[in-house]
């Protein structure tokens, strides 16, 4: 029994060595095709993963350095804005004027009378153009022209604007003309033309008088609207700032004047309000007043005849009699100012090429 149970025992030994023999045989051609496999899936690999290791870079070198150019470019943008903000009242002053050439419309106004009536007076009407500046009396010249072109008072409605009177196309009011702002001067001198003017120092004073003075207790309606403006047209670099105590923003007459210089050094008054533009600016920025038919201050003794010859086909204008002067409307603004030398000196600087255009009409 021992000895079979030991021959039994060898021969499954031997039946396990001649059995693992052929299964490790097995492993080992396994394992070949196993290898094979993985260097195939490892080629694939490299054939796909290489190409894409490679080109990730590029991708995001190419994205760094355009990210890069768009930072520079934000950069160099924004360093521009900031100098395009700080340099632009010049360049808009510029455009402004380049424009004023080609397409803005003057403040001098283009009247025919109305298509649509054709009764006596209107018939009398002639086309015209008409143009004064604010400050200048134009007040009492568009009340005169009302009288004249309606055929009865403006105070006669008991009209209270706005629309003001000074607003030709009004149609509450300006029944028997119709009126646009010129932009066309071709036919300027096929018309007559009337322009209202007023010494340039004392129009520089009236308008602060009326619009932004601090010698008053009472807001006017200009206070805060036009001292904001002129601070704003200034700009940052004149360090004025308005009176506040009064509880409403507000000039005092040195101050207004300094503020006033500081625009024209810097070229901007082409840019001011009507009521504190220079008059070469205004009625006359297109066509001197050598073209204009009469060119008068609202106080000059023909003023109203020369109204009336301009619109009407009838009129004369030589007519000098006492009904030729027209009645000049007052806002209580008249009152003395006490103008200190360097007042003065602001008021000469900014007001030359008025009088260098205006004088001998001023002196008429």
């Amino acid at each position: 029994m021992g000895a079979l149970r030991q021959r039994r025992e060898r021969d499954n030994i031997s039946v396990t060595a001649n059995t693992t023999t052929p299964i490790l045989g097995r492993r080992r051609s396994s394992g070949s095709t196993i290898s094979k496999l993985v260097l195939r899936i490892g080629t694939l690999v490299m054939i796909v993963a290489v190409p894409m290791l490679y080109n990730m870079p590029t991708p995001d070198l190419q994205t760094s350095s355009a990210q890069k150019q768009k930072n520079d470019v934000t950069v160099k943008k924004d360093t521009n804005v900031a100098a395009s903000e700080y340099e632009s009242p010049k360049r808009e002053e510029g455009d402004a004027k380049t424009n004023q050439k080609a397409a803005e419309p003057s403040i001098a106004w283009e009247v025919v009378p109305a298509a649509d009536h054709m009764d006596a007076t209107i018939a009398e009407l002639k086309p015209a153009t008409l143009c004064t500046c604010a400050k200048c009396g134009s007040t009492s010249l568009w009340e005169e022209l009302f009288a004249i072109v309606e055929g009865k008072s403006f105070k006669s409605m008991n009209y209270t604007g706005p629309p003001w009177i000074h607003d030709l196309l009004n149609k509450k009011l300006w029944t028997n003309i119709e009126a646009k702002r010129r932009t066309d001067w071709s036919n300027f001198k096929d018309q007559d033309s009337f322009a209202l003017i007023r010494d340039p120092k004392e129009r520089i004073v009236s308008a602060w008088k009326s619009k932004v003075t601090c010698d008053t207790d009472e807001e006017i309606p200009g206070h805060r609207m036009f001292v904001p403006r002129l601070l704003k047209l200034a700009g940052p670099s004149s360090n004025m700032t308005a009176r506040t105590d009064k509880g409403f923003p507000c000039l005092d007459l040195s101050d207004y004047l300094a503020v006033l210089s500081q625009i024209h050094a810097q070229g901007r008054e082409g840019s001011l309000n009507e009521h504190f533009l220079p008059q070469h600016l205004g009625c006359f920025k297109d066509v001197p007043p050598s073209m204009w038919t009469v060119v008068t201050t609202i106080s000059g003794p023909n003023a109203l005849c020369s109204l009336k010859s301009v619109v009407s086909k009838s009129a004369n204008m030589s007519n000098t009699d006492d009904g030729c002067q027209i009645m000049i409307k007052t806002h209580n603004y008249t009152r003395n100012v006490d103008l200190s030398r360097a007042d003065e000196d602001i008021l000469d600087r900014i007001t030359i090429k008025e009088y260098e255009m205006l004088r001998k009409y001023l002196d008429a």
